[in-house]
């Protein structure tokens, strides 16, 4: 009972973005729901709720938005993301791997907004022969492959600390579904509407052209050095970078003073508040401790078990608290289960994330194109669902090898 609930409450959220109606009172409304279902005291629903988008990485993403918009709106005037895509287009002369490699590249950094960069270059190099949603869930799944197995991302970290393994073989472990992640997002979104060749001559000059590529975006890639490289907060990298890029391309007052005004974009802010909102909401019911019940006397293995409870988990509260909770337990249950587990959850952690209602970068994606969020998940879903399949077998056939 309690499992149905909460696909009534993620049917309605989804439901009403698919009737082209804003996030932001989709969220409301599931919200609104998660009480009236779980009966959630109205005053600890609130307070949840409270406790959530007052959070100070809540407050810091809002703030980190806007001036990531205004960095966006400054490469744009200097035609930064166009001459990046070009660049990189002819180093490889292939519009796949540039929708793929520049929004990984991208993704190193650390942060939601990112995800608007990444959204620039696949709308440049792909134009009108993807819909929306399909350029949403592009900017927004290839940015987010780097978080599956790097270890600069906490998820990633909690997860080695909690179980001992060490970095490399962990990279090394995820390395292959990595690649897959690649070539099935590809197969799902570019086969037959992206031509893999690029048109016009390949690079004469490959240096050339790769250093093209890093002057275009500079400002982007400082930021991950200082982030990535230095461990410097994302807020303030971004802050650093954009003061500087005002002074080193010589930028005019009046040319930025547009962008004061521009980067509060209030429907991404509503959407954005929205969101936090509604995980708040599914905090107050306690489902994810009911969850363990609901699948302790289902007959399939301790591993799919798991699999599942991290899937479901993450959606409802994210990629991190499930590693926190979920991991250890799993590890616990399964003795000598080792990397080829670790390296399974993660991936199921990874793919519910892109599909969670209560992942920003997929609201944040969907506004940039003027899409919605039940669209972008209708096109994510089948790319995550073979993607699932995939790990189970590399799983089932790493340990069936190891024994």
């Amino acid at each position: 009972m309690e499992m149905i609930k909460l696909v009534i409450i993620f049917a309605v959220m989804i439901g009403i973005c698919a009737m082209k109606k804003p996030l932001w009172l989709a969220a409301l409304i599931a919200s609104v729901c998660c009480f009236l279902l779980y009966q959630v005291p109205v005053l600890d629903g609130l307070t949840a709720i409270w406790q959530s988008i007052s959070a100070k990485s809540t407050i810091q993403l809002l703030i980190l938005t806007y001036v990531i918009c205004f960095l966006q709106s400054m490469i744009k005037k200097k035609e930064g993301v166009d001459r990046a895509q070009k660049a990189l287009t002819r180093v490889f002369h292939n519009n796949w791997i540039t929708c793929t490699v520049a929004p990984f590249v991208v993704g190193l950094l650390p942060t939601a907004p990112a995800v608007f960069f990444s959204g620039d270059i696949i709308e440049e190099a792909v134009g009108d022969r993807l819909t929306p949603a399909q350029k949403a869930t592009a900017a927004s799944f290839f940015r987010h492959i780097s978080e599956a197995f790097l270890p600069t991302y906490s998820a990633i970290l909690t997860a080695l600390a909690l179980t001992g393994i060490a970095a490399g073989p962990f990279v090394l472990g995820m390395l292959p579904m990595m690649i897959v992640m690649e070539l099935i997002g590809c197969f799902f979104l570019y086969r037959g509407r992206v031509p893999a060749k690029a048109e016009g001559e390949a690079s004469q000059n490959k240096g050339r052209d790769l250093l093209t590529f890093f002057i275009s975006l500079w400002p982007l890639i400082v930021a991950i050095i200082l982030v990535v490289g230095f461990g410097l907060n994302v807020l303030l990298a971004i802050a650093i970078v954009t003061i500087a890029y005002f002074f080193l391309d010589r930028f005019a007052f009046v040319q930025i003073k547009p962008f004061f005004k521009s980067s509060f974009q209030l429907k991404v802010f509503l959407n954005t508040l929205s969101v936090y909102t509604f995980k708040g909401a599914l905090g107050a019911t306690g489902i994810l401790t009911k969850l363990p019940e609901f699948f302790e006397n289902i007959p399939i293995p301790a591993f799919l078990i798991f699999t599942l409870l991290c899937f479901i988990g993450t959606v409802i509260a994210g990629s991190l608290t499930i590693t926190t909770t979920m991991v250890p337990v799993a590890f616990a249950s399964i003795p000598g289960a080792g990397l080829p587990l670790l390296c399974l959850l993660m991936c199921f952690i990874y793919a519910a994330m892109q599909i969670s209602p209560t992942h920003v970068c997929l609201s944040l994606s969907c506004d940039h194109f003027g899409t919605s969020l039940g669209e972008l998940i209708k096109t994510t879903l089948p790319i995550i669902l073979t993607f699932m399949v995939i790990v189970v077998l590399y799983y089932m056939g790493w340990t069936a090898l190891i024994g």
